[in-house]
């Protein structure tokens, strides 16, 4: 649908808006030192008045290398110019060109596999070569895979390479010598391998990996391909030419992409270089980056088709989809993670100055006692200064959890159970009727299908068209008392209920259609299955991709229903690539569906529904489109502006052609009669349409359609148990160590007590863990948080840590702290305090402090112990005295007010977003700002334990302020007051308690800031 384009301000408060950077994009950014391309410029004051002094010729000349030049910048901060790089087939194959070690070894294992293929018969190299292919798939997935995450996130392998001196002279590294050779036989002279970054030079060392790896698995891929090399008896000469040319078609599409792919992202990102360094340019989408999302990893990899196809080999096929799923795999484990850490930071929300200037720098963070002493409810005034609504509260007004197809399902509401039960008596109930004839129950199968679609199609889309133009639907409510929400409440539902069912019953008569093959090797029957699986997973990836982009307010047509809900025209994700995804990939499955099933019923099923949804979008949505947007709505996608950039035929050939053919046409005298008489025919019939239009549209539009695709973006959590059995890595000799010069404390003073004297801390207080150690301590020495009935043993570990632990030494445990690099992407990852020496007893021991804090704290409540440990492993040297986490329960207290719940909820909000100033809410009635999934589950635990009721996430993101959450609180408490426990003294048992009502003031406020 052309929905893609609408302002999504109003659905990417729940959806996600893909940020566009595909796999190379990201490198688009990254302008490459590949063929001397500019990849970069400086500007700064002082390259501008060096400008002006030089002279004309002296400008050019500057301004020429400049253009040569690619400036990189490394975690650090260093500027450097990056030397020149040569791609990988010239390098390799280029016998003028001297070759390095890595590349000797690269041919020789190519050639060595090479001769194999020549040598060994069929029937051994079609096996090896499989696994020989899946090993250096590995290689490269699993491999290359493993050390870019472990570069991204840790940037461990230059982290590796300082720690192993291979780049450093006075090290004394036996590596040295020998890879200054190496790696400057490879490059111009531009190069120095002395002087150049610690991240360049392990680029480069990382690029031979990534040759040898390359190189090999399409060398091995090859070769097992040509090994199943098959011509299948009873098929023609034609048929196995037409093969060949299709296949070979394929593989020179997926040449041009990796080529067209190259030229525009060159070596820099070819090679994964922004993993270790960065070249600032802004994005730019070109070539056949404006065709297809990650073109490299999708249309990138058509050559596996189009080799399985000459080779007509089952087993080709199923290899390559396999190796095709796996780079899949590699994109979303590693490539996307590290796209959005690196192009798509989350935006850091500074507070309204209004806001900000009413806490003096280093003011104190407000604790329990400050807060009572500050108003409930800031001036009308003043909180109308802090951060607006917006198109959020227009969110949360229309938009509640709603269902789509089964997302959101909640079985306490009717509107749900009524379409599941509505789903289940079409679908699976005629499965058990037994009483009638199975051609008769297919024929109601199918026709049952044919309604639905003729309904959500046709009957909707004229419902859409009258909305649209004079707000028939909505009139409807507002005739009868209700609203624009109403309607658009209603519409949602019927809608969901018209887009599962089309859905479901269309699959219902593809199923009662299908029979089980008696020979899958039968023809096309393997094939057509597979192709078929490969549709249905085309639809589900399509419909996911434009929901994620849409989200709920495009999903259901929100433009069509609520006023003023956009402010612009936004292509994003996978509307990018095409504008109308539905259009097309909306009905692959039902194809798939076809494909599988063979049946001529489900093919006619297939059409009317493609037919259908042309018609509603041709007439319902694109001219609502136009209506709002105007001449903003975009004429071509990026795959149209690729074909059409790509010219295979010269420019002026149609205009030479058409000449040509004008002066044939006038040397012949009865050709120019012929063409007279076509042409008064011509007019005539042309006059006769002109007449004839208005009655065509009236009919058209009296039957105009509506079609969205269903999407199940169903995202399974696979949430581990909260105490994962570990194998626990520990160290033998442990002798050397003199157990007593260990010690670990919790400084924090705010700790009370309970009635056993156990130090308690507050739930999401920040902890600092003061430790002592000998001179000689590990150097990956850490210290988690565990409860203490987790461990059986105080001498070893036997729990994962779930990420709540921190190194003692600022270096990660991985040598010498990396000059520049955050250990600590901010507070919710806790901070490690430099060590020092100090002398306790007379003895020269290392002392330092670990603090804990947002994520590395445990955000529930019981008894817990920090825990020291040696050198990376799970031996423990020494362990805290047992203290409580908890939160102070409210629930005995005889009346709550909004003033006195906003009050004690505002300290525990604020530790939620883990004691920021910059982020967390000074006063009650301000407004949350960064607010995400996890800081709104941390709110409602806590609610849940301070007050006994329990809250979805969701509402968090409704009410975004402690003001709003006290008074949702309190009427949530006055509700529940009849079934309450507490029973407060004076009152008989079963006698209903009711807290009061909410002062009017406070009423006043919250309605105003609403």
């Amino acid at each position: 649908m052309e929905f893609e384009i609408r302002n999504r301000k109003t659905t990417t408060v729940e959806s996600v808006v893909d940020n566009g950077v595909s796999t190379a994009n990201r490198l688009h950014a990254s302008a490459t030192p590949s063929n001397n391309d500019n990849s970069g410029t400086r500007d700064s004051s002082e390259d501008l008045s060096l400008n002006h002094s030089l002279s004309d010729s002296q400008k050019q000349s500057l301004a020429k290398e400049q253009e040569e030049a690619a400036f990189g910048k490394t975690p650090n901060g260093t500027i450097f110019r990056v030397p020149v790089t040569k791609d990988m087939l010239s390098e390799i194959f280029d016998m003028s060109k001297k070759k390095s070690a890595f590349d000797i070894m690269t041919l020789a294992v190519m050639g060595f596999q090479i001769f194999l293929f020549f040598t060994l018969p069929t029937s051994v190299k079609r096996w090896l070569f499989l696994v020989l292919f899946v090993f250096w798939r590995a290689g490269y997935n699993a491999g290359l895979g493993y050390l870019l995450k472990l570069q991204s996130e840790r940037r461990g392998l230059v982290a590796w390479a300082k720690e192993k001196g291979i780049f450093d002279k006075k090290s004394g590294s036996p590596w040295y010598d020998w890879l200054n050779r190496e790696l400057t036989c490879k490059m111009d002279s531009d190069y120095d391998f002395e002087t150049a970054p610690i991240e360049f030079n392990t680029w480069l060392l990382y690029r031979q990996l990534v040759d040898l790896i390359l190189m090999n698995d399409f060398t091995t891929y090859v070769c097992f391909a040509l090994s199943w090399l098959t011509f299948p008896a009873g098929s023609g000469f034609f048929s196995h030419l037409l093969r060949w040319i299709a296949g070979f078609i394929l593989v020179s599409f997926n040449i041009w992409v990796k080529l067209d792919a190259h030229r525009v992202v060159k070596d820099f990102a070819w090679y994964w270089g922004d993993f270790f360094f960065l070249i600032e340019q802004s994005l730019t989408f070109d070539g056949v980056f404006e065709m297809a999302p990650h073109p490299m990893y999708s249309v990138g990899y058509a050559g596996y088709y189009g080799i399985s196809l000459m080779m007509a080999s089952y087993m080709v096929l199923f290899v390559s989809l396999a190796a095709h799923a796996a780079q899949f795999v590699f994109l979303t484990i590693v490539e996307n993670p590290h796209i959005d850490k690196t192009y798509n930071p989350p935006t850091v929300h500074k507070k309204r100055a209004s806001a900000a200037n009413s806490t003096a720098p280093g003011t104190p963070i407000l604790s329990a006692s400050d807060v009572t002493a500050t108003p409930a409810v800031a001036p009308i005034d003043q909180a109308a200064t802090l951060v607006p609504c917006g198109s959020k509260d227009m969110y949360n007004t229309y938009f509640r959890r709603d269902l789509i197809v089964f997302k959101n399902f909640d079985i306490f509401r009717s509107n749900d159970i009524f379409v599941a039960l509505i789903i289940f008596y079409a679908t699976v109930a005629p499965l058990l009727v037994s009483n009638t004839g199975p051609r008769f129950l297919t024929f109601v199968m199918v026709i049952q299908a044919f309604l639905w679609r003729i309904f959500h199609s046709y009957v909707l889309g004229a419902v859409l068209k009258q909305q649209s133009v004079n707000k028939f639907y909505t009139k409807h409510f507002i005739k009868h008392g209700g609203t624009v929400q109403d309607a658009f409440q209603s519409w949602k539902s019927i809608f969901n209920l018209s887009n599962s069912m089309t859905y479901a019953t269309f699959f219902l008569a593809a199923f009662k259609m299908y029979s089980i093959p008696d020979d899958w090797t039968y023809g096309t029957v393997l094939l057509r299955h597979v192709l078929g699986l490969a549709l249905i997973a085309l639809h589900i990836w399509a419909s996911v991709s434009v929901f994620e982009v849409l989200g709920d307010f495009g999903w259901f047509y929100g433009d069509f229903f609520i006023e003023d809900s956009s402010s612009g025209l936004f292509y994003t994700g996978i509307y990018r690539f095409v504008n109308n995804p539905e259009k097309v990939m909306g009905h692959a499955a039902f194809w798939g569906m076809t494909l599988i099933c063979n049946s001529w019923s489900i093919f006619i099923l297939a059409m009317f529904s493609q037919v259908s949804n042309f018609v509603f979008l041709h007439y319902v949505e694109s001219p609502h489109m136009r209506k709002i947007y105007g001449d903003k709505v975009r004429k071509d996608a990026g795959v149209v502006k690729t074909v059409k950039a790509a010219q295979i035929l010269p420019k002026n050939l149609k205009n030479e052609v058409v000449s040509k053919i004008r002066e044939k046409i006038e040397e012949t005298p009865e050709i120019k009669d012929v063409l007279q008489r076509t042409r008064e025919v011509s007019e005539k019939a042309q006059d006769f349409v002109e007449g004839t239009r208005g009655d065509l549209n009236e009919l058209v539009q009296s039957v105009a359609p509506r079609l969205q695709e269903m999407v199940t973006s169903s995202k399974a959590f696979l949430e581990s148990s909260s105490e994962k059995l570990i194998v626990a890595r520990t160290w033998e000799d442990m002798g050397v160590y003199d157990m007593s010069q260990y010690s670990i404390k919790v400084v924090d003073s705010l700790a009370s007590q309970d009635e056993n004297g156990v130090p308690t801390y507050e739930l999401g207080q920040q902890l600092t863990v003061e430790w002592t150690a000998p001179l000689n301590h590990g150097t990956k020495d850490w210290i988690g948080i565990y409860k203490t009935s987790s461990n059986n043993s105080t001498k070893v570990t036997t729990v994962a840590s779930k990420n709540r632990y921190l190194y003692v030494g600022k270096d990660l445990g991985l040598g010498e702290a990396l000059e520049g690099v955050e250990n600590h992407a901010g507070m919710g990852d806790g901070e490690v305090i430099e060590e020092e020496v100090v002398r306790i007893d007379d003895k020269e021991l290392c002392k330092g402090r670990v603090v804990f804090v947002g994520d590395k704290l445990p955000w529930f409540q019981g008894t817990f112990e920090f825990r020291y440990h040696h050198h990376g492993r799970y031996n423990v040297m020494v362990h805290t005295t047992p203290f409580k986490i908890a939160l102070s329960s409210l629930q005995g207290e005889a009346e709550h007010s909004v003033a006195s719940i906003s009050q004690s909820l505002l300290p525990y909000v604020q530790r939620c977003y883990n004691s920021d100033e910059e982020t967390m809410p000074c006063t009650v009635d301000e407004r949350f700002i960064m607010i995400n999934e996890q800081i709104a589950e941390r709110i409602v635990k806590g609610i849940q334990l301070m007050y006994g009721i329990e809250f979805a996430w969701e509402v968090v993101s409704l009410d975004m302020s402690c003001l709003h959450l006290a008074l949702r609180i309190f009427t949530a408490t006055r509700a529940l007051a009849p079934f309450s426990k507490v029973v407060p003294q004076g009152h008989a048992v079963g006698q209903p308690q009711f807290a009061a009502f909410p002062e009017p003031s406070l009423v006043a406020s919250v309605a105003a800031a609403l």
